[in-house]
């Protein structure tokens, strides 16, 4: 990652941070009605903590570019951090929205409950007359409440994304499909993102999960890492144990392009991965051809001499040979179907990855998560994955990390 690229992150992040440093101190600290020392005091460690949450990118990204001071650091630990921060201020703000949602919705019902009613009895909480140390002291327990739902709501929250992946078994069938290829079992995984919180035994723990499936081929569609390979390049090593009867391939994803994807490429080769670089390889499945192909990252143009080319990908392919395409992001799809491939493989969308991005993610991406059939007759397939990992702070709600098995079915048509 550059310092420019940094310097943009810093630019977003703090943009965010400040009116939810803002928020926290209104809704949180005001309310106490402290003394003047004692509220500064606690609204420098809001800030703080807002403000460190929000830099997690550039800082995490800041130890991971100086490869001796990441080795000093430990960066598995002290480099990932300000992402569990990022964690607790995420769950905070859903528990204020929750809380805020629950006290605006019973003043309401109240409110239409004296309109209703004739005698309007006036509630204790509406009394002026309420002891004033009394209502102090609920407000205070009101945000310990608060503060501690949230505290208790991440060790959960980061089991959920750094847990058991859950694995989707999908069956996705052709009409033309060859009756070899009948049955044939693809795990798919995108995403994985090794670095900051994702560790070496992360890896180990995704490569059994995936070796338990048999799986005939193992795709992976970019988005492997974040950091450099010469400093936590290791950390995958234990892929070199993926078992597939027709081995395991690779395609870059635009964060691979951030971290020195030459490195990347030249480490997932050294651990028996085929990089696909906008080709294909034919394999013969018990006679018929099957071309597995892989472009790299839409976005890889942008650092370095990389040129996305799914075209170049799929050219020379015989017409009666069932296409699989490697793409990692949904803008590279209707090319690599326009191009002739039968079924592509999709990751980068993360499903949105946690609330409320999980509802806005279909308006973002038109291929967003799952399967699309799409062409004449439905004849071609797009499985775009929600991730196999996470990015950033280790969050996942309603949108659980994945691995998918893909069985190719031959349609049947009945008489």
């Amino acid at each position: 990652m550059t310092w420019g690229q940094m310097a943009f992150f810093v630019a977003m992040f703090l943009s965010i941070a400040f009116p939810v440093a803002i928020i926290f101190y209104a809704r949180l600290v005001r309310p106490l009605k402290l003394c003047r020392r004692h509220r500064i005091a606690l609204g420098i460690v809001v800030f703080a903590v807002v403000l460190l949450a929000g830099a997690s990118t550039p800082i995490a990204s800041l130890i991971a570019r100086d490869t001796e001071l990441a080795q000093k650091l430990h960066f598995g630990v002290w480099g990932g951090w300000p992402y569990y921060l990022m964690t607790f201020v995420w769950a905070l703000v859903t528990c204020l929205f929750v809380r805020g949602v629950l006290v605006y919705g019973s003043r309401i019902c109240m409110a239409l409950a004296k309109c209703v009613r004739k005698d309007k009895v006036a509630t204790p909480l509406d009394s002026d007359d309420i002891d004033e140390g009394r209502r102090l002291f609920l407000e205070r327990a009101k945000q310990a409440a608060t503060i501690g739902v949230a505290v208790v709501c991440v060790p959960p929250v980061v089991y959920d994304a750094r847990g058991r992946r859950v694995i989707r078994h999908v069956e996705i069938d052709f009409d033309d499909l060859p009756e070899a290829l009948d049955g044939l079992r693809i795990a798919h995984l995108s995403d994985i993102h090794v670095g900051n919180t994702m560790y070496r035994e992360n890896i180990a723990d995704i490569v059994k999960e995936t070796n338990e499936l048999d799986p005939d081929i193992i795709a992976i569609t970019g988005d492997l890492a974040d950091g450099y390979p010469e400093v936590i390049g290791s950390w995958i090593d234990p892929m070199r144990e993926f078992r597939a009867k027709y081995g395991t391939y690779f395609v870059t994803g635009n964060h691979d392009h951030m971290w020195n994807a030459r490195g990347w490429v030249h480490k997932v080769e050294s651990l028996g991965i085929v990089h696909l670089d906008n080709e294909h390889r034919i394999i013969d499945v018990d006679g018929p051809p099957l071309a597995i192909a892989g472009a790299i990252d839409a976005r890889g143009e942008r650092r370095g001499r990389w040129q996305s080319d799914p075209e170049k990908a799929l050219s020379g392919i015989g017409t009666n040979v069932f296409k699989l395409m490697l793409v990692h992001q949904p803008a590279s799809v209707d090319r690599s179907l326009a191009a002739g491939a039968d079924l592509v493989l999709v990751g980068h969308t993360h499903g949105g990855q946690f609330w409320p991005l999980s509802y806005l993610i279909d308006v973002l991406h038109h291929y967003a998560r799952g399967l699309y059939r799409v062409g004449f007759g439905k004849q071609k397939a797009v499985y775009v994955s929600c991730g196999t990992g996470y990015w950033g702070p280790p969050i996942r709600i309603g949108v659980p990390p994945e691995i998918i098995d893909i069985r190719l079915v031959r349609r049947r048509r009945s008489d």
